[in-house]
């Protein structure tokens, strides 16, 4: 018998071998529709990640962030143990079926020019991230079993499982799409409590696509009836009331079917003597501040005065208190009495006090200490025609008799009422109802002010004014539950910080521990009250541990300091290596997200901003 009869003869029994015992071989019935099957743990192996094996025709369907479900079948008995689910952290990876990536047979091959694939598959890494119990997810207790199928979940399934199915009535708002699946959109609930009221933060290098990611999500918030407050530092967010004209941004915004458009009600407030960053705004409001609402402490800080100096000051504010109490200023009535008593002043400053007022307690303070104080006078809207009875208490005072503290404290307080930030009226002021309004996008355009002591304090007495009201508006609404009565809603209220790091850096809080202190409690009392704070930032390393203790929400554009992504890998929670170690190289409009509603971080292409940015090329 001949070679070719022999091997014909081979073949035609192996066929009816196969016929006898059932036919051709077909895959088990758990395994029909897998993409990839686990594997044996390998050395180096860690809790949490499972390593499965691509066939060479799927390499193609699976992807990096992938979203996949294991059943894990018992090797012996056949029988579904467990069902997991996890997303491909990494790969997959082309290896050889049946020789080393690094066989000379493929070496040699690949290096004289010749072609030779052999058979191959792919090799991947799957995080497990959840375990599937009576259509509840569960942190995974085991590993699923070697030889498990997998499945890519499908785009129903990847809503249920990451938690985008929001109610209609907890105001679904579109972020963008998730990564590598174009059609499948992320969304954060506007008005759930525990979710944006919970704080969050949007870091990012320069470049990276903040400006886009702030500008989109204030549009969405307010479109789904939320007040949103943005502390503008450079101006860009001044010309959001018209549709972007930027080339690039046109086209992305055609690609996703969506429309430029300018946001429908902006406001923009400016500090009065200063210049917009958008003169032609059809709706500006001037304002200043209020000198009274200022605590001794926080004025202390916002001067930057030393240990004497600050002693120098709180003597200055007892007599400047005292004087208007002698001379009827405030209190001025039993009624005012009666408020005076529940004042805290490690909270705020005395009612109808004025720098000019304090001006003249210092000037009083450095005339006795020159023997001078005959000829002592006060200045209007200080305490001229009350003079006599500054100097009475003054008198009876035993100040320090260092000139040079509170001269350094005249300087300092002549500078502060030169900038003419403080109102004469309250007509001036920023009145809360003018700012929670619903659907309002209020810019408060900082961007001509240079001192930064000025705009931390714009933002520090905003920021308490807006607690205050929604504070007074919580306590109306339980007290209005507790009669039994409808309550009002309240309303929500986005704060977006620009710039973050100037405000609330690591030295600028240990210089002004009150100050922190005030955000720190609109944290601490924001989620009841729908009252979110969003910190924006481009140099989180400035951000002390302090700050990014308040944050349960993150949109991480790229970031390449490796120092801060150690630090947010302790804060941000269920992000693998894999998916730190791209953060430095996503491209613009690419964030890595962690909301608390949804189950795990997701990447995601920002949509595009479809309103005008002034500093945007």
């Amino acid at each position: 018998m001949s070679s070719t009869e022999k091997i014909s003869t081979a073949a035609n029994r192996l066929e009816r071998t196969g016929t006898d015992n059932g036919g051709p071989y077909q895959e088990p019935e758990p395994y029909i529709g897998s993409c990839a099957r686990t594997m044996f743990d390998r050395p180096g192996s860690e809790d949490g990640n499972v390593t499965v094996l691509v066939p060479e025709h799927q390499i193609g369907a699976v992807a990096r962030e992938a979203f996949v479900r294991i059943p894990s079948i018992h090797p012996r008995t056949g029988e579904v143990e467990a069902e997991y689910l996890g997303v491909v952290a990494s790969g997959p990876f082309a290896e050889p079926d049946a020789l080393g990536a690094t066989a000379p047979t493929l070496v040699v091959a690949a290096a004289h020019g010749a072609v030779l694939t052999p058979k191959y598959h792919g090799i991947a890494q799957v995080e497990v991230f959840g375990e599937r119990v009576d259509s509840q997810l569960i942190p995974p207790l085991r590993r699923p079993c070697p030889n498990s199928p997998v499945f890519l979940l499908t785009e129903n399934e990847i809503k249920e499982v990451l938690g985008l199915d929001i109610p209609a009535n907890e105001k679904p708002v579109r972020l963008g799409l998730l990564d590598g699946i174009s059609s499948l959109p992320i969304k954060m609930p506007a008005a759930k409590k525990s979710v944006l009221f919970s704080h969050m933060a949007i870091l990012g290098t320069t470049g990276g696509g903040k400006s886009t990611t702030v500008s989109g999500t204030i549009m969405n918030l307010a479109d789904a009836g939320n007040a949103v407050v943005i502390f503008d530092i450079e101006g860009e967010y001044t010309t959001m009331e018209k549709p972007t004209e930027n080339q690039q941004m046109l086209a992305a915004l055609k690609k996703r079917e969506l429309r430029a458009k300018g946001a429908d009600n902006t406001r923009l407030f400016v500090l009065a003597g200063r210049t917009p960053a958008n003169p032609k705004h059809a709706n500006i409001r001037q304002f200043k501040i209020a000198f009274d609402e200022l605590s001794p402490n926080v004025l202390s800080e916002i001067l930057s005065l030393n240990d004497a100096q600050e002693r120098r000051l709180i003597d200055a504010y007892e007599i400047c208190r005292v004087t208007m109490e002698a001379e009827r200023i405030f209190p001025a009535n039993e009624q005012e009495q009666n408020l005076a008593l529940e004042i805290d002043e490690l909270d705020r400053g005395w009612p109808r006090m004025t720098i000019e007022m304090m001006i003249d307690t210092v000037s009083a303070a450095i005339a006795k200490i020159n023997k001078s104080l005959d000829s002592f006078e006060g200045r209007s809207r200080g305490f001229k025609g009350h003079e006599k009875r500054l100097v009475e208490v003054i008198q009876k005072r035993d100040i320090e008799t260092n000139k040079f503290s509170w001269m350094a404290i005249a300087k300092r307080l002549w500078r502060m009422k030169k900038a003419e930030v403080f109102s004469q009226n309250d007509q001036d002021r920023i009145n809360s109802g003018e700012l929670i309004i619903p659907g309002q996008i209020a810019v408060i355009d900082l961007s001509d002010m240079d001192a930064p002591y000025l705009r931390n304090l714009v933002i520090a007495q905003l920021l308490r004014t807006l607690q205050i009201r929604q504070d007074e508006l919580y306590t109306e609404r339980e007290l209005a539950l507790r009669e039994s009565k409808k309550p009002t809603p309240l309303t929500r209220i986005n704060i977006f910080i620009e710039e973050a790091h100037e405000f609330l850096s690591a030295q600028r809080i240990k210089q002004m521990p009150n100050l922190f202190d005030q955000v720190a409690r609109i944290a601490r009392r924001g989620r009841k009250r729908y009252l979110g704070l969003v910190f924006i930032t481009q140099l989180p390393s400035h951000l002390p541990d302090e700050v990014l203790g308040l944050v349960n929400n993150w949109i991480l554009h790229k970031l390449t300091d490796t120092g801060v992504l150690q630090r947010l890998r302790k804060v941000v929670p269920g992000v693998n290596d894999a998916t730190w170690k791209s953060v430095p190289n996503l491209a613009p409009g690419q964030a890595l997200c962690s909301f608390m509603h949804l189950s795990r971080p997701t990447m995601t292409t920002i949509d595009p901003s479809p309103c005008q940015l002034r500093m945007v090329d």
